[in-house]
């Protein structure tokens, strides 16, 4: 309790300060960047204590994924935004930032992504007779170039892949001590695609000690 006083206590207190423009790609199919109007806050100093100020940065992954359900490990790329920052000791906040993808933590195992897969289509078949698909029965947006009409055209008939993405959950939070995310032996973080191909983005913030 009293821990959570104190962290309350410097998140009450955070300052902001620039956020460094541009972060270097990471690996794979997976590209790092700083999101627009990002900011990193440091809590002011005063402590006798021999701890760096909090700092907080957020940042975005963008992947592009491949048809129908996909499953990315973003593990390494969230790894080298931990090395990048210099975090030690805190947590990262991941968030799918799509109303049709998700993100959850298992094994990164090939044989394994398809049985996912393979499960998900069951679980929600993208044939059943959704109410959201029925697109003649939906108004477009206010302000769509063309109109409904045009809308419809290039609605995806997707209920399937939302319905997935509220069961798998859009947020994660995992603790990271000693400059490193604290997973277990076969644990990675994923990001599941579930109405692909699609250019996404995947929300990652960073809060915790340099020292």
């Amino acid at each position: 309790r009293i821990l959570g006083q104190v962290m309350q206590a410097r998140l009450c207190s955070l300052r902001p300060r620039p956020c460094r423009a541009g972060i270097p790609a990471s690996r794979g199919g997976v590209r790092l960047h700083a999101a627009p109007g990002a900011q990193q806050h440091a809590a002011p100093g005063g402590s006798q204590q021999a701890q760096s100020p909090l700092k907080m940065s957020f940042s975005q992954l963008q992947i592009n994924t491949k048809p129908g359900i996909y499953i990315e490990d973003i593990s390494p790329a969230v790894r080298d935004l931990i090395r990048l920052e210099g975090i030690q000791e805190g947590w990262v906040n991941i968030i799918s930032q799509h109303t049709t993808t998700a993100v959850s933590i298992n094994e990164s195992e090939a044989r394994l992504m398809d049985d996912i897969r393979q499960w998900l289509r069951k679980l929600a078949p993208p044939t059943e007779p959704y109410l959201h698909n029925d697109l003649h029965l939906r108004e477009g947006p206010e302000g769509w170039p063309g109109g409904s009409e045009a809308w419809r055209a290039q609605e995806p008939e997707n209920a399937h892949s939302h319905l997935l993405s509220m069961m798998l959950g859009n947020t994660l939070t995992v603790p990271i001590s000693q400059g490193k995310l604290t997973l277990g032996t076969w644990q990675s973080i994923l990001m599941v695609e579930l109405d692909g191909p699609r250019a996404r983005t995947v929300g990652v913030q960073l809060v915790g000690h340099t020292l």
